[in-house]
């Protein structure tokens, strides 16, 4: 009886190691669940689109000052983290642009419950959202978040990889921190004295116990420089460069749209589709705030969907 036991066991391992990974993966993500937004645990369940939506929504309204540490910024858990880009058959959205691959810095924008804004950089209507890094799917890159700024940071002209000094104000508008700058008030009255003296907060992971501080600096300056209605008036994020065409190794969480831009999206969504070997990504339409006092709210709509 116990020799026929253990048979049944050594078949019933043996069949289990003969599962392919995918089918393997699906009880551990069930096990596991999606990691929450507070976990800092990255998961390998995929996420519906309803779920997708909720949980922006829910990044969007945290508003922690960091993510537990001083050392930890708060876009490392809470905030929308997203690029706009434009659909072309002549290259992948999702890959750095030849800029981004010489300079060595990718531009985004950060939108939150305390970092709102009215539209995006070129009037662009649609792109994709990153996760934020402590949760983010198993098997994708973390990319690392170079710099900040509480307004656009004219970053195109600035030395690599876009943190670095603006040629119209060389010495003023460099790393923040070097050159004495470590507060909103700070940023701000440096800029008073000329609207090119952008300067940018260090939020490397080198900057250890200052980093959380350094970004939560670039949020307040954004608070009290009133920046919501204007052209340029959104958080700009520097994100270290990745290499191209590695689309299932990018922590996209989303492709999103904004009023007249679903086409784009669609594009996006069918391309990635398509250069993934058919993994889905939901389309999400963002309606950013009319007002200060409003709030953006996130979408899923079936009827948006290809797949």
């Amino acid at each position: 009886m116990n020799r026929n036991l253990a048979l049944i066991l050594m078949l019933v391992v043996s069949l289990a190691g003969c599962l392919p990974p995918e089918q393997a993966q699906v009880k551990t993500a069930s096990d596991v669940g999606v990691a929450s937004s507070t976990s800092g645990t990255a998961s390998s369940t995929a996420q519906t689109g309803p779920q997708v939506a909720a949980d922006l929504t829910a990044h969007y309204n945290d508003v922690r000052v960091n993510c537990g540490s001083a050392s930890m910024p708060a876009f490392l858990c809470r905030g929308i983290m997203l690029r706009s880009t434009v659909p072309s058959t002549a290259y992948k959205a999702w890959n750095p642009s030849p800029h981004s691959q010489t300079s060595g810095g990718v531009s985004f924008s950060f939108l939150s419950k305390d970092a709102k804004f009215t539209g995006l950089v070129f009037g662009q209507k649609n792109g994709f959202i990153f996760f934020p890094v402590l949760s983010r799917p198993t098997g994708t890159r973390q990319i690392e978040v170079l710099c900040s700024y509480p307004l656009d940071g004219a970053t195109q002209l600035r030395i690599a990889p876009g943190c670095g000094a603006h040629p119209y104000s060389p010495d003023r508008s460099r790393r923040c921190q070097t050159i004495g700058i470590s507060t909103a008030e700070g940023w701000l009255a440096n800029r008073r004295a000329n609207s090119w003296n952008i300067c940018s907060f260090d939020v490397r992971d080198s900057m250890n116990h200052l980093g959380a501080d350094s970004f939560y600096q670039t949020i307040r300056a954004h608070q009290l420089g009133g920046f919501f209605a204007g052209q340029h008036d959104y958080i700009e994020l520097i994100l270290a460069t990745w290499p191209q065409n590695i689309p299932t190794e990018l922590p996209i969480q989303a492709f999103f749209y904004l009023e007249g831009g679903l086409a784009g999206a669609q594009f996006d969504q069918k391309d990635f589709f398509n250069s993934t070997g058919g993994k889905v990504v939901p389309i999400i339409k963002i309606v950013l705030p009319s007002t200060p006092s409003a709030d953006a709210t996130f979408s899923f709509n079936q009827a948006d969907q290809l797949y």
